[in-house]
C-alpha cells in the first residue's frame, strides 16, 4: 500500500505545478494585453485572449478580435519580445482570406 506521507507529497507537488501553470497563463494573457493596449487596441475590441502549451517550448497566446470572430492571432514572447507570429482562420483554410489586424514587418 502507498505510504500517506508519499500521497501527500505527489499531491502537494501537483497542486504547486498546476498553479504554476495557471500563473503562467494569467501572465502571458495579461503581457499580450498590455502589448495590444500599447498598439492602440481598446479592450472592448478584444473578444478573446487565451495561451495555450503547444510541443515544448513552444507558448502561444491566441487573440480574438470583435470585429473578427473568425480569425485567430498567435502570439508569443522571445527574448523579452512580444511579437504576432502567425494568423489562421478560426475553422478550415482560406487562402483568400484577409485579415484585419496582421502585423506587417
Amino acid at each position: 500500500m502507498i505510504n500517506k506521507k508519499v500521497l501527500i507529497v505527489v499531491f502537494i507537488i501537483l497542486g504547486i505545478g498546476l498553479l504554476t501553470i495557471h500563473s503562467y497563463k494569467n501572465n502571458s494573457n495579461k503581457e499580450i494585453g498590455k502589448y495590444l493596449a500599447d498598439k492602440g487596441y481598446s479592450q472592448k475590441e478584444i473578444l478573446k485572449v487565451y495561451t495555450e502549451f503547444g510541443k515544448l517550448p513552444l507558448v502561444s497566446t491566441t487573440v480574438i478580435f470583435q470585429d473578427e470572430v473568425n480569425a485567430r492571432y498567435f502570439y508569443r514572447k522571445e527574448n523579452g519580445r512580444i511579437y504576432q507570429y502567425s494568423c489562421a482562420p478560426l475553422r478550415g483554410v482560406d487562402p483568400e482570406f484577409k485579415y484585419k489586424h496582421e502585423e506587417k514587418y
